[in-house]
């Protein structure tokens, strides 16, 4: 337990000196590598190591780590969520690995929960570990009641002191000039933030890991009815779907694929709608088709699916042409971009769906965790704000359209392309002056802005003010 506590403590301090009030940069790596050392080091000691299939998780983690560090696009506020996730999913399959996609739900929120219901044992623990006089002398317990007066005392007096200080300036002119304090160089809320991460992380990450190693090997899961169903309602949804899916299907063989429409029919507003509701709709075909698999074995109820699964493919690839007719149309966005690589996702897990119908022992489930753990890796490993600026910019070179608001995203790494096309919008007359202006007022302000400390550092940021063409303005006498 001292381990545990003491650990705990030189990360919270890690993650206060590193990445509280500071930008994210080369300061991510630095914290998520001892993290993630630590963490590994707790279950080996405690013998919680039970699937070493399940560490490759870490791989993953310690990339996306790396990306803000090599990086510095829109990717980073939603990997906030994701390496949390990770965490979850390399403690799932290394302690206690689960067989379907339902559990992995469960356990994640299990994991994301439990951890503070034990937070009142891991507290217990944590004060025991704080010494106790010894019956031999009285003077020790006295010396022991004024150590523990004192740690309880000082840290309300001064948070009490502060408070009033910030609340009232003659007070606070007095507090300062009793204990000769420089507030130059303090801010009551970025100390208050501290603490507060300071305390959280230390709470949470110990109860998590004290969860792990006490409680969570113990907890028994549920077993659910094995028994097979009977297929006969699921056959008729599947066929039903399906007869609905080739109707549909070839409607986008001739419309989309062939462009095959009615004289008089607007073929652009057709073409540029409908990709969201497609894309949910693969994503309804292909749970129905994982839950056939637990009613009784048919060969009925195989072909069925596999007919679906090859109507979903093309569905999906509608979704894509009408995707890209959009963005051609409306210009490139991170969030078209991301229903590109779902959609690709969708395609790739179909694969192994196939072969799942056909022998119902593939484990399906990891394949499902672990394909899209890799893509999304993989995404991170290119710039997409940079690619959608270079994207937005030929398009602009092709139509003379461009949304110049939504380049504008406080991110570095599609800093020098916009560069690029400040110069190019010049001498377009088509473009209003407010919007120059704007345009040219953002990249001056992202080339003034510079970060607090080296510890956010990125390499994206330092290539782009290398090449920074603001230059600071001479005072004059």
């Amino acid at each position: 337990m001292k381990k545990l506590t003491i650990g705990i403590i030189l990360l919270c301090i890690l993650h206060s000196i590193l990445l509280v009030n500071q930008s994210w940069g080369i300061n991510v790596v630095c914290f998520m590598i001892p993290l993630t050392g630590f963490i590994l080091y707790m279950m080996k000691e405690n013998k919680l190591i039970k699937n070493k299939a399940g560490l490759l998780f870490l791989i993953p983690i310690i990339l996306l780590s790396i990306t803000y560090f090599v990086y510095d696009n829109t990717l980073k506020y939603l990997n906030v969520l994701v390496i949390p996730i990770l965490y979850f999913l390399f403690y799932i399959f290394t302690i206690k690995p689960v067989k379907t996609i339902g559990d992995v739900v469960v356990e994640v929120l299990n994991l994301m929960v439990k951890p503070l219901n034990a937070m009142g044992l891991y507290t217990k623990e944590e004060v025991k570990l704080i010494p106790k006089p010894t019956k031999k002398t009285e003077t020790k317990k006295k010396d022991y009641k004024v150590l523990k007066a004192l740690l309880v005392v000082i840290p309300i007096v001064l948070v009490v002191l502060l408070l009033l200080a910030s609340a009232d300036s003659i007070f606070g002119d007095l507090f300062l000039k009793v204990f000769k304090i420089d507030l130059k160089w303090f801010s009551f809320e970025e100390v208050f933030t501290r603490i507060f991460f300071f305390v959280l992380l230390f709470f949470y990450l110990g109860s998590t890991i004290f969860f792990l190693k006490d409680q969570y090997l113990k907890e028994k899961r549920v077993k659910k009815d094995s028994k097979e169903k009977d297929p006969f309602t699921l056959n008729l949804l599947l066929i039903c779907l399906n007869v609905i899916y080739v109707v549909f299907d070839i409607i986008q063989i001739n419309s989309l694929m062939l462009h095959r429409v009615a004289s008089g029919f607007n073929y652009a507003d057709y073409a540029r709608s409908g990709f969201f509701q497609l894309m949910i709709i693969s994503f309804i075909n292909i749970t129905i088709i994982l839950l056939s698999k637990k009613c009784k074995e048919e060969i009925k109820t195989k072909i069925l699916s596999i007919l679906m699964v090859i109507l979903t493919f093309i569905i999906i690839y509608s979704s894509y042409l009408r995707m890209s007719l959009y963005e051609a149309a409306y210009g490139y966005t991170v969030l078209r971009l991301g229903v590109y690589a779902i959609l690709l996702t969708e395609a790739i897990l179909l694969l192994p769906t196939i072969y799942y119908i056909i022998n119902k022992n593939l484990n399906i489930m990891s394949f499902y965790v672990v394909i899209p753990v890799i893509m999304y890796s993989v995404i991170n490993c290119f710039s997409v704000d940079q690619i959608i600026a270079e994207n937005n910019i030929k398009r602009y070179e092709r139509t003379g359209k461009i949304d110049l608001y939504y380049l504008q995203n406080t991110n570095y790494d599609n800093l020098n392309q916009l560069r690029k096309l400040n110069k190019m919008i010049e001498k377009d007359d088509k473009i209003k002056e407010i919007d120059k202006n704007s345009f040219r007022f953002y990249i001056g302000h992202m080339d003034k802005r510079n970060d607090k400390t080296i510890f956010g550092y990125n390499l994206s940021k330092e290539n782009a003010r290398k090449q920074t063409t603001w230059k600071p303005i001479e005072k004059r006498d």
